[in-house]
């Protein structure tokens, strides 16, 4: 990250910190602290505090790590404009913290004041810098997933096509941050299928959230081999009806369950059950998280504009995904926009289901 771009951000913490009474603020979690550096917090993916601790003052930022990641940090990571504190890696960074009712901090604490919430209202606001790398993304993400699956074979198993997608998404600098995969025997069973050693048989989905320097897209694509079905196209053009539910309602200004409630009732009209849309969840709020949080009908968050969104409708075996950033008047497509084959929906195009003949 640029020193500018940083500064930006500083700027909206110190007013945060004015206006809440503050004299500085803590972060510690992985997304919020990536979405401040611009850069990689983690080290294992699963944990979801970061490497290093910001202390976020009016007028500086310090960062806390340890001996292991100080160097790659400084070298790879930070800006240069932060001051660097050093611990060793048996000893903890807490004592280096500040603490009381003045500091606040991203999560739940007893001994500091919870601003969570704010931060993540200032994280979902992208700025310029954000929005550039999020398009590049956008494009790298879509293409590594569809080029890997029109490369693949009905006789591969769905742990060898994750391997395939992985591969793609690495060479674009992309790390697979959620990657699952279903062949035609799991597809209509599992919501979030875990790719096993089943064979693919004749269809296969697949669906990322590929990462880069914190920032996160999402994106599900299906490949049939053969002529699919009227049946399964039918299904997928309804599926279709209800993403467009989604999408118009996503407003800035609008909440999230404004936009969600659209689609939800959509899903009555296209003529799914009732209780389709209990049976995952449809999306909601991205950028440093694969979601902030999952939209539903008493989510009274309000969409604003540079909110990147990713709404996923399924039903019967299908899935559509894409990543969207919302605009002044409404919204564009982060990913897609490549040579797959598309449906025509509301004067758009969409992916289609692609038929590998």
């Amino acid at each position: 990250m640029s020193r500018e771009e940083q500064h930006e951000k500083h700027l909206r913490i110190a007013a945060l910190l004015e206006r809440l009474e503050l004299e500085a603020v803590v972060l510690r979690k992985g997304a919020n602290i990536a979405w401040m550096i611009g850069g990689r917090a983690h080290i294992p993916t699963t944990i979801e505090l970061a490497c290093l601790d910001l202390v976020i003052y009016r007028d500086r930022i310090v960062v806390v790590t340890n001996k292991i990641e100080a160097d790659r940090l400084r070298d790879e990571e930070l800006s240069g404009a932060e001051e660097l504190v050093v611990v060793n890696w048996f000893e903890g960074r807490d004592a280096h913290l500040p603490k009381g009712a003045r500091v606040g901090i991203d999560g739940p604490d007893s001994e500091r004041s919870n601003v969570q919430s704010e931060i993540e209202v200032l994280r979902r606001n992208l700025n310029d810098h954000e929005v550039a790398r999020l398009r590049a993304m956008g494009k790298d993400a879509t293409e590594a997933l569809e080029d890997a699956l029109l490369d693949i074979s009905s006789e591969e198993t769905e742990v060898e096509v994750a391997g395939e997608i992985a591969e793609e998404l690495w060479e674009r600098n992309l790390e697979p941050l959620v990657l699952l995969v279903a062949g035609q025997e799991r597809i209509n069973k599992y919501r979030h299928p875990l790719p096993t050693t089943t064979p693919i048989g004749k269809i296969a989905m697949g669906v990322i959230c590929g990462r880069r320097k914190g920032l996160i897209v999402s994106v599900t694509r299906l490949v049939h081999f053969g002529k699919i079905s009227e049946s399964m196209n039918q299904d997928y053009l309804k599926l279709l009806e209800v993403e467009r539910a989604f999408l118009d309602g996503t407003k800035p200004g609008t909440t999230f369950a404004e936009a969600f409630k659209l689609g939800q009732v959509e899903y009555l009209k296209q003529g799914f059950d009732r209780d389709e849309w209990t049976k995952h969840h449809q999306g909601g709020p991205t950028g440093y998280l694969p979601r902030d949080f999952t939209a539903h009908e008493k989510t009274d968050q309000v969409i604003n504009p540079r909110n990147a969104i990713a709404w996923n409708p399924s039903a019967r075996g299908l899935k559509v995904e894409d990543t969207i950033l919302t605009t002044d008047s409404g919204f564009e497509f982060i990913s897609g926009g490549t040579d797959w084959p598309t449906i025509e929906v509301g004067g758009g195009a969409r992916p289609a289901v692609a038929e590998i003949l």
